[in-house]
């Protein structure tokens, strides 16, 4: 057995983002449709013999302790599946802008049980793997499977979809971030909240019509208070001539979908001189299945 793995890790967007409602719990139900895109963390897992684990990451500010969702991801699966934790090293290489509403540390958390369950030979296969990594976040679960999915209930309910035709999709960030909560809270006090047409939208998923989807889509959280960048973003990409573009989770990035890619291209680079992060790529990611 390697005493090392590596595993690219994928960022999603929200293609539609409808929040239905507030649940007796506390939580919020959605009703949504996750798209894997080709911008990637790497995480990799080294073993050792110190009994413990420990993170690191090469992003200034992300925390390297249990705070972060790697280091509970990792501990939730040495207690499912009983093995004893001989020592790991986790390590992030980070390409995802953190607070951006792209799965972030939800897709490094499902790399770590991916990992950790190549290393240790469980095969506990897709369906376990979600049934136990639904306990790291409520986005965990997709990530083990990527792709496309309709995700409703708390995030928790995942239906696969077949996944769309290659497009082509910039995502750009500002420099702000927007607080989920305070969104939520926020949202919760609004009334005659709009909410999409799910059966257009799983209709034009079947028919691989991207243009229909986005014709359909919203986003609940544009409807609050938002960082002034989002709408100058969003203006950019409309004057480049994208299929539909929206702000991603609850924030603070935002994606264009292109199925032209030179305006993709032009899109990209005129918002890359203006924000830190702006990066063209797509829904196609080859290697996801690729250990190193």
């Amino acid at each position: 057995m390697s005493k090392t793995l590596s595993l690219k890790t994928y960022a999603k967007i929200n293609l539609t983002l409808d929040v239905t409602g507030k649940r007796e719990d506390g939580y919020h139900n959605i009703d949504s449709i996750f798209e894997e895109i080709s911008i990637y963390d790497t995480v990799t897992i080294s073993l050792n013999d110190s009994s413990e684990i420990t993170v690191s990451c090469n992003v200034p500010g992300i925390p390297c302790d249990e705070r972060n969702i790697v280091y509970k991801a990792a501990s939730i699966f040495f207690e499912e599946t009983g093995i004893k934790n001989p020592g790991i090293h986790i390590d992030i290489e980070k390409n995802i802008p953190s607070q951006a509403g792209m799965g972030g540390g939800s897709t490094n958390a499902a790399g770590v049980f991916r990992i950790l369950d190549k290393l240790f030979e469980t095969h506990l296969g897709n369906e376990k793997l979600c049934e136990i990594s639904v306990r790291s976040g409520a986005d965990t679960p997709f990530f083990i499977r990527g792709g496309l999915a309709h995700i409703s209930g708390i995030g928790d309910i995942i239906g696969p979809l077949s996944p769309l035709s290659e497009h082509f999709i910039v995502v750009a960030k500002g420099t702000e971030g927007v607080s989920t909560p305070a969104a939520y809270r926020e949202i919760d006090s609004l009334e005659n909240v709009p909410h999409q047409n799910t059966e257009a939208i799983l209709k034009a998923c079947r028919d691989d019509d991207i243009n229909t989807l986005m014709a359909n889509a919203l986003n609940t959280f544009e409807l609050t208070k938002l960082p002034d960048d989002i709408a100058k973003i969003r203006d950019i990409m409309k004057i480049h001539n994208t299929t539909g573009t929206l702000m991603t989770g609850s924030g603070a990035a935002v994606f264009g979908i292109f199925t032209d890619k030179s305006k993709a291209e032009a899109a990209e680079k005129e918002l890359a001189a203006l924000y830190p992060f702006a990066m063209l790529c797509s829904n196609i990611c080859p290697e996801r299945n690729n250990f190193s």
